[in-house]
């Protein structure tokens, strides 16, 4: 129990307050611990999200609306998009692990839906790679 302690006073503690997310931008919002991440689902970050999971974007974003993403899944998905919408250092780092651990305690459902409706954004396209919304042609 004290290992446990001492490895989690490692970790760095996330920062309180985080920029709101910018929905022209495609970014989405996510509460966990009691603060509120911006999730930016950027090229770069869903390339990370595929290479690290092992599974599509679309693949995902079925088992997202199937509630069948693994804590492991939530994990890597949420902090990609947090570090790709963070503007600080600390946030850069986080760790899926981490995330993974604060998504549990705020309850699945509402972190899982949360979660899909970004994947399900990501796959419909209208999003340059940085992740802002194309503009709309009449």
């Amino acid at each position: 129990m004290v290992a446990r302690k001492r490895a989690r006073a490692a970790v760095p503690e996330l920062p309180e307050v985080q920029p709101s997310a910018n929905r022209e931008r495609g970014e989405h919002e996510l509460e966990l611990g009691g603060v509120v991440y911006r999730l930016r689902p950027s090229f770069a970050a869903n390339v990370a999200i595929e290479r690290q999971t092992g599974q599509s974007l679309i693949s995902l974003a079925q088992l997202g609306s199937t509630s069948s993403l693994t804590l492991s899944q939530i994990g890597i998905i949420a902090a990609e998009w947090i570090k790709a919408g963070a503007e600080d250092g600390l946030t850069r780092n986080v760790s899926a692990d981490r995330i993974a651990e604060l998504a549990y305690e705020e309850g699945l459902p509402s972190v899982l839906s949360r979660l899909t409706i970004c994947l399900v954004d990501s796959c419909t396209g209208g999003r340059t790679a940085e992740g802002n919304a194309k503009a709309v042609t009449a």
